[in-house]
């Protein structure tokens, strides 16, 4: 049973000065999914920082990241930067321990987790960008979540805020983060045509979650070292997931069918003038791999996801920012294509970001996750909490994971 001790909404603690009250979404806030990111933090230990201090640091920490607390116009290409505000919920749940539901995370669980009507919540016109809650499990420790709309971050964005709220917490001073839209906004023409995507939730999709351990990861690395030069974790995990799917299609279908892998790249580190981990807003964008009907073997994947990364990159992170957004505008229109093809298989990686150093006051999370995904065929990378393995989050439609899962031969 879940209890709603209060809600508020927070608003920065700084009136958002004048000539900021408007931005105009950049080409890749507007290419995103109109959908809400929810994360969840889970603390083994019981908050010693009130929730007071909690709401006054968001509040604090929202002057910085004050796109959050506007509201998103009707015409979905405008944030009015008005201080709208925020929601936080400070809750506790009775029946349920920690460690309970780090063992068996159930979907009705993590609904109560999050503050109502935000989790996979889609559009986000004249709603809050962003929602919070703090629950306190029966017999202590804690649940931090966050629902954030995907039109305002992506994940290096959500780990940077959750970074710099905490740091505020603490007392630590942080750089101010960059607005990426008042960056890159004005550099495309703002009237270049950007199909609607809609990722349709499915009610018969389950996730689970597959634990790869560095001993794992270093055989698969070892597998296919005489083929792939410095294989990484995330190359040979994301290999190893594609291929466990192709197996569970071709089981299923009693055929091999073409399909293919959408791996998402965070794009600020590959630019001729990087940008800072702290620039906020949507910067990402993807290869794709290929089975092109025909047997692949871990190795011949791994070389694709190696080869897909360094296309993308054009051989290397040098990449002129006004040509490849250029690029990515004409690239925009064949954009839904991808979508509405049933053998699509998409990969986002949280990995290398500072989620299991978000400390609040009462230590590190043990563990950092997803709610459960409602869009079939979706994979989310992130790191386990010692970084050296990584989970897998696997969301497919409930007769294709029975397949996926039978593959003993390719799991771990």
């Amino acid at each position: 049973m879940m209890e709603i001790i209060s809600k508020h909404i927070i608003k920065p603690s700084s009136p958002t000065p004048t000539h900021s009250k408007t931005i105009k979404f950049s080409l890749l806030d507007r290419l995103t999914l109109h959908s809400y990111t929810p994360i969840l933090l889970i603390y083994e230990s019981e908050s010693l920082t009130s929730k007071d201090v909690l709401k006054k640091s968001l509040s604090e920490t929202l002057t910085k990241y004050y796109p959050f607390a506007g509201r998103l116009q009707e015409d979905g290409k405008i944030v009015d930067c008005c201080d709208q505000g925020v929601i936080f919920v400070d809750a506790k749940i009775a029946g349920c321990g920690v460690h309970d539901f780090i063992q068996n995370p159930k979907y009705e669980t993590q609904k109560l987790l999050f503050p109502e009507g935000f989790l996979w919540k889609e559009s986000c016109i004249d709603s809050s960008f962003l929602a919070v809650q703090v629950t306190s499990f029966e017999g202590g420790g804690m649940a931090v979540t966050i629902s954030i709309s995907h039109k305002v971050a992506d994940g290096c964005t959500i780990a940077t805020f959750l970074s710099d709220w905490a740091a505020m917490v603490r007392g630590e001073v942080r750089p101010t983060p960059m607005i990426l839209a008042n960056y890159i906004s004005d550099l495309l023409d703002p009237n270049v045509n950007v199909p609607e995507i809609v990722m349709n939730q499915s009610k018969s999709c389950v996730t689970k979650r597959y634990v790869f351990d560095s001993k794992k990861i270093e055989e698969m690395k070892t597998s296919v070292s005489g083929v792939v030069e410095n294989p990484t974790k995330v190359e040979v995990v994301t290999a190893h997931l594609y291929k466990c799917a192709i197996t569970a299609s071709t089981a299923k279908m009693n055929s091999l069918r073409k399909s293919i892998w959408i791996q998402l790249v965070n794009m600020r580190p590959r630019i001729k003038k990087p940008l800072p981990e702290n620039s906020i807003g949507n910067f990402t964008w993807y290869f794709i791999v290929s089975n092109n009907e025909k047997q692949m073997s871990l190795s011949d994947l791994a070389v694709e996801m190696k080869k897909g990364i360094k296309d993308l990159c054009n051989g290397g992170d040098n990449l002129d920012l006004t040509d490849w957004l250029m690029d990515v505008g004409e690239f925009a229109s064949n954009v839904k294509e991808l979508f509405d093809d049933l053998d699509v298989y998409r990969c986002s990686s949280m990995c290398r970001r500072p989620f299991y150093q978000t400390d609040f006051g009462w230590g590190c999370p043990k563990w950092v996750t997803m709610a459960d995904v409602l869009v079939k065929n979706t994979f989310v990378l992130f790191d386990r909490p010692n970084g050296d393995g990584i989970e897998a989050m696997v969301s497919l439609e409930e007769d294709d994971l029975s397949f996926f899962q039978s593959n003993q031969d390719l799991l771990p």
